[in-house]
C-alpha cells in the first residue's frame, strides 16, 4: 500500500514541511542577523540557546543553513519529479533527494540532542525546523521504495505559481516583518522605568512635583516640544509630593484612572494646592466625573498606590525633580538658560533609530504574495476545469467505442 502512493502526493509533503521550515528559519534569521528577541524574549528558551557555547560559535550559521536547505528542497522537488535522469533504472530523484533530506533530518536530531544533554533549554524556533526536517523523512522515504511507475500529468494537484506565493509567505513573510521592526530598546534606565516602555516608540518618563518651582517652569516647554513629535511619543508621568502631604499625587492618580490626568496636571501646574475644594475645583474644570473622583480620593488603595510608586523610585537612584527619562537618556533638573537642547536631542536620537525602519518592505512583500497567490489559485482551478472536461470527453469516447 505505501509503496503505491502518487509520488505528487509525497512531493507534496515535502514541499509543505519545507515550508514549515522556513517560516521558523526566517523568524530565526530575524533574531540572529536583524532584531534580537523579536519573535522569542529575552532570557526566554531561545535566546539561552544562542547565548550558549554552542549557539555563540555555530548559531550564526544555523539560520542561513535552515533558509538554503529547506528552500533547496522545496525548489527542487519540482525539478525532480520530471528529471529523465535515471540511476538503477528509477529517477535520479528517487534516490538523491530523499538521501538529502535524511542527512539534513539526521543533523536535525543532533541538534536536539546538543540542547537536551548540553545546553539544557530548547530553542522552540530551532525545534520548528528540526520537527519538520525528521518529518519530511517519512515522504522521501516513501519516495525511496515507491514502485509507482505511472507518469503523472501534473507534478501537484496546485499550480506551480500558488507554491510560489506559498513560499514568498513562508520565506519572506517573518524576514521581512520582523527586519523592519523597531530594535527593541536597549536601555540603560532602571527597570522600573522601562516598565512603561512601548516598543516602537520614543519613550519618556518625567517625574516631577506639582509643588515643585523648576517642575512648573519645565512644564509649559517640554509639553510643546512632545507635542511636535505627536503620535512617535509614549509619555508617562510620574507624580511626587514635596513633603509629607500626598494629596495632590492621590488626586493626579485618581484623574489618570479616568484618562485625563493631562487636563489635570495643567491646572496643577499653574494653581498647585493641596486644598480640597481647589482640587475638586481643578477636575470640574477638567471635566472629571465627580462622584467617583471623590470615591478614588478617599479610597485607601489610592494612597497605597502612591506609597508604592514612591517605594520603588527609592530602588532607581533618584536624585530629585524634576527627572526626565527619555529610553536610555536620563535628564535631571531643568536649567530656563540652557532651554530644550538637551530633551531635544535625546528625543531626536531615538527617532534616528526608529526611522531606520522600513515596514513598507513587509507590505510590499504581503501584495506580491497576494497577486502570486490569486494568480497560483486561478491557474490551478483553470487546469483541474481543464482536466475534468478532458476526463469527461475520454470517458464519452471510451462509452461511444463500447
Amino acid at each position: 500500500m505505501f509503496r503505491n502512493i502518487p509520488r505528487s502526493a509525497l512531493y507534496t509533503a515535502i514541499r509543505l514541511l519545507s515550508l514549515v521550515a522556513l517560516v521558523f528559519a526566517s523568524a530565526l534569521a530575524v533574531d540572529y542577523y536583524f532584531n534580537a528577541n523579536t519573535f522569542c524574549g529575552a532570557g526566554a528558551s531561545c535566546d539561552i540557546v544562542a547565548k550558549s557555547d554552542f549557539g555563540q560559535k555555530y548559531g550564526i550559521f544555523l539560520p542561513t543553513l535552515g533558509l538554503l536547505a529547506y528552500s533547496f528542497f522545496f525548489l527542487t522537488s519540482f525539478f525532480f519529479t520530471k528529471t529523465k535522469l535515471k540511476l538503477f533504472g528509477k529517477s535520479l530523484s528517487t534516490f538523491w533527494l530523499p538521501l538529502a533530506i535524511i542527512c539534513c533530518a539526521i543533523g536535525a536530531l543532533l541538534f536536539v540532542i546538543v540542547q537536551a544533554t548540553e545546553i539544557h533549554a530548547f530553542c522552540y524556533l530551532c525545534m520548528g525546523i528540526d520537527t519538520a526536517a525528521m518529518l519530511m523523512v517519512i515522504p522521501a522515504v516513501l519516495l525511496m521504495i515507491n514502485r509507482n511507475t505511472d507518469e503523472e500529468k501534473h507534478a501537484s494537484f496546485f499550480h506551480p505559481a500558488l507554491w510560489i506565493g506559498l513560499y514568498i509567505i513562508a520565506a519572506g513573510g517573518p524576514l521581512t516583518w520582523g527586519a523592519f521592526q523597531p530594535a527593541a530598546v536597549q536601555s540603560t534606565a532602571p527597570e522600573y522605568i522601562q516598565s512603561m516602555y512601548k516598543p516602537g516608540k520614543i519613550n519618556v518618563v518625567e517625574i516631577s512635583s506639582f509643588d515643585c518651582p523648576h517642575c512648573r517652569d519645565l512644564h509649559p516647554q517640554f509639553t510643546k516640544l512632545l507635542a511636535e513629535y505627536g503620535d512617535q511619543i509614549n509619555f508617562t508621568r510620574i507624580t511626587i509630593p514635596l513633603g509629607a502631604r500626598k494629596e495632590a499625587c492621590v488626586a493626579y492618580y485618581c484623574a489618570e484612572l479616568q484618562k485625563k490626568q493631562n487636563a489635570f496636571a495643567e491646572c496643577m501646574f499653574e494653581d498647585p494646592s493641596k486644598d480640597a475644594d481647589r482640587i475638586l475645583a481643578h477636575a470640574k474644570d477638567c471635566s472629571i466625573e465627580e462622584t467617583s473622583f471623590k470615591a478614588c480620593l478617599s479610597d485607601p488603595k489610592s494612597l497605597e498606590a502612591i506609597d508604592e510608586q514612591l517605594k520603588k523610585l527609592g530602588t532607581i537612584n533618584f536624585k530629585g525633580a524634576p527627572t526626565v527619562w527619555i529610553d536610555d537618556t536620563e535628564i535631571v533638573g531643568y536649567d530656563a538658560s540652557a532651554g530644550m537642547q538637551r530633551y531635544k536631542d535625546a528625543i531626536e536620537k531615538r527617532e534616528i533609530s526608529l526611522q531606520a525602519k522600513y515596514p513598507l518592505a513587509f507590505i510590499l512583500d504581503l501584495i506580491i504574495a497576494a497577486i502570486v497567490l490569486l494568480a497560483g489559485g486561478f491557474l490551478t482551478m483553470t487546469r483541474h476545469r481543464k482536466d475534468c472536461a478532458e476526463n469527461a470527453q475520454n470517458s464519452n469516447a471510451n462509452e461511444a467505442e463500447a
